[in-house]
């Protein structure tokens, strides 16, 4: 059977026509799908780039995996100029001959679903955020945020009450304030592939030298991964006489003004951003480092922090999303409170038993997201939507 899967993520096509992924996206991913669907059609944003060049690793297509590309947009305004030719295309591609998996939440699942819904056409949800955190204050600068936030809660509510099966990536976090209508299948497994390559023999014994190494993994294209919270605490770290360097891993619009708060607090020297990298390089920055830190101010299951922990990693994260489910309530702080963070910091780097216990207990948590457990997970789930069409 075909499978239609309906995704924000973005992706571009290369001169020679061939489209990539700049995310995970790829055809490595796609394989947990292809156990159980004949091929896949993804309908998502494809930027026309003839110049660039791109590594075979990043190819999101192949014999079975084929795109309906919509037109590239930025933001809801890019999205309302291109609203008919997209929806038109969307129409012209659904039967009820195809099993249907949105990527929820999205301004394309949300279209997808009502497209579906007016159909009768029966669809799979897989839930990997959280959009009432998403446009909570200070996660992105638009004066329709208060107007956003409201519309695409209720959006996702609707959409996954009118579900025929669902995934959650977290354990109950997303299930309470998204749930399904009553006896519908749903399961919970996040979708972080953690596997052989990323699970450390053995948590490293971690001992802090003259300067603690920080790091963090996340997109600069909006603030949802708290960058400037993290600068604060850098600089609010400086009056406890801390010796410390953050590393930045991921890149944006925002990096520039990143790098002038930074500089405006006095920390420049002490932080290095480094833009985007393939994932065998910042799992080398990771496990070169002392602590990882992700203090979202949104967040579904976050796959960087599953990562550290998986590599033996001490981690600090926020009390938002799935991040809870993950971390014990010594290592959280509350969302953009940069003084917590640099108090948590503190405590972390001059507690050594504190900072080893925290290492072996990540470790051993993250097994429990290794691909061999959740992928019976996610096959239950995509035998459910299968069946649902048959």
């Amino acid at each position: 059977m075909e499978l239609i899967f309906v995704t924000e993520a973005r992706f571009v096509r290369s001169g020679k026509g061939k489209i990539y992924s700049l995310d995970t996206f790829n055809n490595k991913l796609w394989e947990r799908y292809l156990h159980c669907f004949e091929r896949i059609t993804v309908v998502a944003r494809v930027l026309e780039a003839p110049d660039r060049i791109f590594e075979d690793t990043l190819l999101a297509e192949s014999s079975r995996v084929s795109f309906l590309p919509l037109p590239y947009y930025l933001g809801m305004t890019g999205f309302l100029k291109k609203q008919k030719q997209i929806r038109e295309l969307m129409k012209r591609a659904f039967d009820k001959d195809k099993a249907y998996i949105l990527r929820v939440p999205g301004i394309l699942g949300t279209l997808a679903a009502y497209i579906l819904f007016r159909r009768g056409i029966r669809y799979g949800v897989e839930v990997v955020g959280d959009p009432w955190d998403v446009f909570a204050p200070g996660a992105i600068r638009h004066p329709l945020r208060p107007v956003f936030r409201y519309v695409f809660t209720k959006a996702l509510k609707l959409t996954v009450k009118k579900s025929a099966a669902a995934l959650y990536v977290t354990s109950q976090t997303l299930q309470k304030r998204y749930p399904t209508d009553a006896g519908v299948f749903q399961v919970a497994a996040s979708n972080v592939k953690i596997d052989d390559e990323v699970i450390a023999s053995a948590p490293p014994k971690i001992v802090v030298n003259k300067c603690c190494k920080l790091v963090s993994v996340g997109s600069l294209a909006q603030l949802y991964k708290a960058p400037d919270v993290v600068i604060e605490a850098i600089a609010e770290l400086q009056k406890y006489k801390l010796d410390c360097h953050l590393t930045w891993l991921g890149d944006g619009k925002y990096k520039e003004a990143m790098k002038v708060l930074a500089e405006k607090l006095n920390v420049a020297e002490r932080i290095d951003f480094c833009g985007n990298m393939p994932f065998a390089r910042v799992l080398e920055f990771v496990r070169n480092s002392d602590i990882f830190l992700l203090v979202s101010r949104t967040e579904g299951l976050p796959r960087a922090l599953i990562e550290a922990m998986a590599c033996g990693l001490p981690c600090i994260g926020s009390r938002v999303g799935g991040i809870p489910e993950l971390l014990e309530p010594v290592a959280l702080v509350a969302p953009g409170n940069s003084k917590e963070l640099a108090e948590k910091i503190y405590e972390f780097v001059t507690d050594t038993t504190l900072l080893n216990s925290q290492a072996v207990r990540n470790w051993n948590e993250a097994k429990n997201y290794h691909d061999k457990i959740l992928s019976q997970r996610r096959m239950a789930f995509y035998q459910h939507v299968i069946n649902r069409v048959k």
